[in-house]
């Protein structure tokens, strides 16, 4: 059955995901104890942009501790300053070096460190500088220096989401449009394309290229003149799997890009390999002559206005057909029994990945207390608004849950374990699972029973029923702990390395890590 994992929590996050597959075997220079990341930044002429440090151990070695951070501000004292923007470190600062302490790193390994660096309004486009590094940890020091370049200001938008519609296992395609609101020319542009595993790029152009992290990447050459719009020279082919599910809403996310903000992200030493480019011919914008010489730019906005979702209605007659699927234990009073509750897709189509009104619903049985919760699960009240983005998934004590689900194909079961605490023994105590899916063809089958000390055989856990559950030692995946924290941990801070690459994140499901 799948459980709440790793990849549920990755699921459709495209970028974010890669990043953190990269970073499962970090590139540590041998002579170094330790890596420590610090991207080059590209900032606008009187903005400011975040920077950050990232730590990691070797392999086989512990999480750095006993942390500290010194910085020399005096390269770039001429025409930018810097604000620590970050917690859990003390600093002081002064003239052009900064000294800072983690707090708790005895504990907790290396905390977040981010620096907000401010371009002046007089400096000029060009001029750039290296922010000298160094960490100390352990007693052992490494010294990285990232260079600040001051950056023309671009400001590439395009609408905010787009609607088409196609049949599984066809090729839909999706409208493209950029526009430069200045202030500068643009000097091409790069499109990032997210797709969610069951809506993908289904091109062949030989200026995009691929990642097996799921998502692609089209360059263009041509000038994007200040207050003009350009279109895609042919609609962005997406390939919808054939086991899409007829009435589901597929998304794919078209995110432009400043070239050297795309070229700056690509530098993290955690940034994936590209595949090979298409053998076909090209996707273009307006063509116009490059420059020859030019200053880096940077997207000056502060808005994700850069980015189209693009919402994707599957056609047809192709459904998945949920079966709800309980639990049962027993015990005595004060005893914490674990069931199972859960669905199972009979097809024929894949279940797409769920966020919006809880899929599953399950009502705690009487005299019991939840006390441990899958993290897919958060306390839902009949008839009070769900907001997905805003729940204490894994929380427990509550009489009822709202579950999400990650993707599951046809023929699999997907479990939420629930630990219980028998309060009081009440025979045949009772709690339900029901099942919530627009289209689903059989509605007969998505309730089930939850049983507590029942006194009579149950099903065996058949679906629609009651049954499949278990005593406390049922086991079971219940929320993210341990190792599987430090990973989303770390993803953030993965992507705030990759500096504009942050927000990417920021837009996707809102399973999301704002930067």
């Amino acid at each position: 059955m799948l459980t709440h994992s790793t990849r549920s929590w990755l699921a459709g996050i495209g970028v974010a995901g890669a990043f953190v597959a990269a970073s499962a075997t970090p590139a540590v220079a041998a002579e170094d104890p330790f890596d420590v990341y610090a991207g080059d930044l590209l900032v606008a002429v009187d903005h400011g942009k975040l920077g950050f440090l990232y730590v990691t151990p070797k392999p086989e070695d512990p999480e750095p501790k006993a942390l500290a951070i010194d910085l020399d501000l005096s390269a770039i004292s001429s025409f930018a300053t810097v604000d620590i923007a970050t917690e859990l470190w003390r600093c002081d600062t002064t003239g052009s070096k900064v000294h800072c302490e983690a707090e708790g790193s005895e504990e907790q390994g290396a905390p977040f460190f981010g620096y907000w660096v401010n371009v002046d309004s007089a400096a000029k486009a060009g001029t750039s500088g290296e922010l000298v590094v160094k960490v100390t940890a352990d007693g052992k020091e490494v010294t990285r220096k990232p260079t600040v370049t001051v950056a023309e200001g671009i400001d590439l938008q395009s609408d905010e989401s787009v609607k088409v519609e196609g049949q599984p296992g066809t090729t839909v395609g999706v409208p493209g449009v950029v526009r430069n609101a200045g202030p500068s020319t643009a000097h091409g542009a790069v499109l990032m394309m997210q797709g969610d595993g069951i809506a993908e790029y289904a091109g062949k152009y030989r200026n995009c290229r691929s990642s097996e992290f799921g998502f692609t990447i089209c360059t263009f050459t041509a000038d994007l003149e200040t207050d003009k719009e350009y279109q895609l020279s042919e609609d962005f082919p997406v390939g919808l799997a054939k086991a899409a599910r007829s009435g589901a809403t597929l998304h794919a996310y078209l995110d432009w890009w400043a070239v050297d903000d795309w070229e700056t992200v690509t530098k993290d030493p955690y940034f994936p390999g590209m595949g090979e480019p298409g053998t076909g011919g090209e996707l273009r914008l307006v063509e116009r002559p490059a420059k020859a010489q030019r200053a880096p730019q940077t997207d000056v906005s502060e808005e994700w206005n850069s980015s189209t979702i693009a919402d994707i209605a599957v056609k047809g007659t192709h459904y998945a057909d949920l079966a709800a699927v309980g639990g049962s234990a027993k015990g005595k009073a004060g005893d914490v029994v674990t069931v199972t509750p859960g669905f199972r897709n009979l097809g024929p189509a894949l279940l797409e990945w769920q966020q919006g009104l809880p899929l599953v619903q399950i009502v705690v049985p009487t005299g019991t207390t939840a006390v441990d919760v899958s993290g897919e699960c958060a306390p839902w009240v009949p008839g009070q608004k769900w907001d997905p983005y805003d729940m204490s998934w894994g929380e427990p004590g509550a009489k009822a849950y709202g579950c999400t689900a990650s993707e599951t194909p046809a023929g699999v079961d997907y479990e939420y374990p629930l630990a219980l605490r028998i309060d009081k023994v009440v025979p045949n105590a009772t709690g339900t699972v029901t099942l919530r899916l627009a289209g689903d063809p059989d509605l007969k089958n998505n309730a089930a029973a939850v049983v507590i000390n029942g006194t009579s055989g149950g099903n065996g856990g058949e679906p629609g029923n009651g049954g499949n559950g278990g005593g406390a030692g049922d086991g079971g995946t219940l929320p993210l702990t341990g190792s599987s924290t430090a990973l989303i941990a770390g993803l953030g801070a993965l992507l705030l390395a990759a500096g504009a690459g942050g927000y990417v994140v920021a837009r996707r499901r809102k399973t999301r890590f704002v930067a």
